[in-house]
């Protein structure tokens, strides 16, 4: 009997990633949706080390301010995009960031502040409140309705802030299964294969699209578009 799909990428991940209680742990910013959004939209094209920059300004700029990053919600960080002037010079000012969304030429910091606002008017403004609608297509529909979000900046906001059942199949996950498969694999596919290689392994599939990132970002020197924080 030849290998499905699925057993292909099992071997693949057994022979590259070895035994899950070696893998890297998942990012995690479980209390602050403020951070969770900012890692989320910029890490859809910005390079890993632009990412880890910009999370350590904005948590240093909070924390001059006598605040906790790490317990930011939604509000808050929306908050702080209007003192600083608005999404233009916040992301000049305090994340020292011109980057923009995917196909547009939006800064990340407008569309975190239009997804935050439709999230708060579906009363989602913390991470708690977050988890509890990981699956109400309202509020999926709130944040990927925004130009330049879509479902990968969806799916890694849910997985930043706690939920281990998402995986963001972007070109470093698709680029592991497409060489297990030796074809293309499109997200929506990458999606079915993860989802179901992690139910095989008995892991969660957060955990089993952290170990892949990790094991291909090593084997490149520079992180592609789509780096990860």
């Amino acid at each position: 009997m030849s290998a499905t799909p699925v057993d292909r990428v099992l071997e693949a991940i057994r022979h590259d990633l070895g035994d899950p209680e070696t893998w890297g742990a998942p990012v995690e910013m479980r209390n602050s949706l403020a951070l969770c959004a900012l890692n989320s939209a910029h890490s859809l094209r910005s390079h890993s080390t632009s990412v880890r920059n910009l999370l350590r300004r904005y948590r240093s700029h909070r924390a001059a301010a006598g605040a906790d990053p790490e317990q930011d919600s939604g509000p808050n960080l929306i908050r702080v995009i209007d003192e600083a002037g608005g999404p233009e010079a916040f992301a000049r000012d305090i994340l020292a960031n011109d980057g923009k969304l995917p196909g547009t030429r939006r800064l990340p910091a407008e569309g975190i502040y239009e997804a935050l606002t439709n999230l708060a008017e579906l009363d989602i403004a913390t991470t708690e409140q977050l988890r509890a609608a990981a699956d109400d297509s309202a509020a999926e529909r709130a944040w990927r309705s925004v130009t330049g979000l879509g479902a990968q900046s969806w799916a890694y906001l849910l997985m930043n802030a706690g939920v281990t059942s998402r995986t963001k199949p972007d070109v470093m996950v698709r680029r592991f299964l497409s060489r297990a498969l030796g074809e293309e694999v499109t997200p929506a596919y990458a999606t079915q294969l993860m989802t179901a290689a992690a139910e095989s392994l008995d892991v969660d599939v957060r955990d089993l699209d952290r170990a892949i990132w990790l094991h291909e970002s090593d084997a490149d020197d520079d992180s592609p578009v789509g780096a990860r924080a």
